[in-house]
């Protein structure tokens, strides 16, 4: 990644460094253009105040040519229809064709000054024209250099480009360099962080999940010594101790298999089956299954659901909703009652699991969806319960990019809410509602 970054960053500052120096070497050619286009007016302007009338026009330019003005520099003298009157290279100029049509014409007497950059095929160069109205306004003085174009500039200025170019290589690298180091020691002290959170992370699981299979593995041994030693002299006893054990093992399968699972949906890399899943079945199926855990505690149980097929593992809704609904029982009071409703919106597939028990305290929401996190942690080991219910429920629903909500409120009761995208959600043909599913 840090490879990546550096070579993004050299690109990007290489390639800024390069277009700026093209740019500043294109306004240096544009400046030294202007600055040869202001000698040369301020030159007309000598030319015009030097010449005098009465003498031959030819020769006062060929004299003010050959004592003020570069080899190089050509002088003409144009009246107002474009004759040419005078030139200092040319000694016939009735043989010239008429100028009231170039460019630099045109526009001094338009404007009262003008300049031109063309190529010259009778001298084989490339000229720079300006050309000014005289101050008796009956005739226009131009003036002509050799002029190197702007290719040709660049070709003069390609070593320093050359240069230019390399030195932002060399700025590029090195600003890239920093930068990315800098962005690299943040990731990597980025990573660092998260690793010791995940550590941190596994070594309570592991604590957590160590403590809570202890338990029932003492009580076991405890009841299987007492049987060893003949303890229970008696039938009864001995059935006693045995459907004790017996208990015990099945709540350590049932935390072995919570543990299980939420590894499985951390890691997703298990194998899932998919399928059209009938909410209304499942939630039907779950609810008698937790009938007599509902008769136990003298809690009633009711569910709505609409004709909702989600595509899903029907292990993993049952599991949602076996937690949800079980957890609302376990945390109720005798009377209580706990409502399921599952319907269909918008963008989403809602689950929502309401009771009015005995509700949790504002400090402890945050934490219910914790691993092995108890509100009560005695009522919750006198119903089975391993701690990791809640942790499941978020854990499949993030599975499916949803979510978990909680809206709680001690002595009235809790609402959890499950969104799961509709990402493969499809309707289905009407039925009928069981008692469980009364719409």
């Amino acid at each position: 990644m840090r490879n990546e970054i550096l070579k993004r960053l050299t690109v990007i500052l290489v390639l800024t460094l390069a277009l700026s120096s093209v740019i500043s070497s294109f306004v240096l050619v544009r400046n030294m253009l202007n600055e040869n286009i202001d000698f040369m007016t301020q030159a007309i302007g000598v030319v015009d105040y030097a010449l005098e009338s009465g003498q031959p026009l030819e020769e006062q330019v060929r004299q003010m040519h050959d004592t003020g003005m570069r080899e190089d520099t050509r002088i003409t003298v144009i009246d107002r229809n474009g004759a040419v009157l005078a030139d200092s290279d040319m000694d016939d100029v009735d043989a010239m064709e008429n100028h009231l049509e170039r460019k630099e014409i045109r526009e001094a007497l338009e404007t009262g000054s003008g300049y031109a950059a063309r190529y010259s095929e009778s001298l084989g160069k490339h000229l720079l024209y300006v050309a000014r109205v005289s101050a008796d306004q009956t005739k226009v003085i131009r003036i002509s250099i050799p002029y190197n174009n702007i290719l040709e500039y660049m070709i003069v200025l390609l070593p320093i480009l050359t240069v230019g170019l390399g030195v932002a290589l060399i700025i590029g690298v090195a600003v890239a360099t920093r930068f990315s180091n800098h962005l690299a020691a943040d990731e990597m002290k980025r990573q660092m962080e998260q690793m010791e959170k995940d550590r941190k992370i596994r070594q309570d699981f592991f604590s957590n999940a160590s403590h809570e299979l202890k338990t029932p593995i003492t009580s076991i041994r405890g009841y299987a010594e007492l049987l060893c030693q003949d303890f229970a002299q008696d039938e009864a006893t001995r059935k006693d101790f045995l459907n004790r054990i017996l208990k015990e093992t099945e709540h350590m399968t049932g935390l072995i298999d919570d543990i299980l699972m939420i590894s499985r949906l951390e890691s997703k890399d298990a194998e899932v089956t998919l399928s059209k899943v009938q909410m209304k079945a499942v939630l039907r199926e779950v609810l008698e299954s937790l009938e007599p855990q509902a008769a136990s505690c003298q809690v009633e149980i009711s569910g709505e659901c609409g004709d909702i097929a989600l595509q899903a593992s029907v292990q993993q809704m049952r599991e949602l909703l076996l937690n949800l609904i079980s957890n609302g029982i376990k945390y109720n009071r005798p009377g209580g009652h706990v409502w399921t409703r599952i319907w269909q919106g918008a963008e989403a597939v809602y689950i929502e699991v309401s009771d009015d028990g005995v509700g949790i305290e504002p400090e402890d929401q945050a934490r219910v969806f914790e691993r092995f996190f108890r509100v009560d942690k005695g009522r919750s080991r006198k119903m089975g319960g391993t701690g990791l219910g809640l942790s499941i429920v978020k854990h499949i629903a993030a599975y499916y990019g949803g979510n978990v909500c909680l809206d709680s409120e001690p002595g009235k009761g809790s609402c959890f809410k499950v969104e799961i995208p509709l990402s493969g959600i499809n309707k289905v043909d009407n039925s009928a509602f069981s008692r469980y599913t009364n719409s």
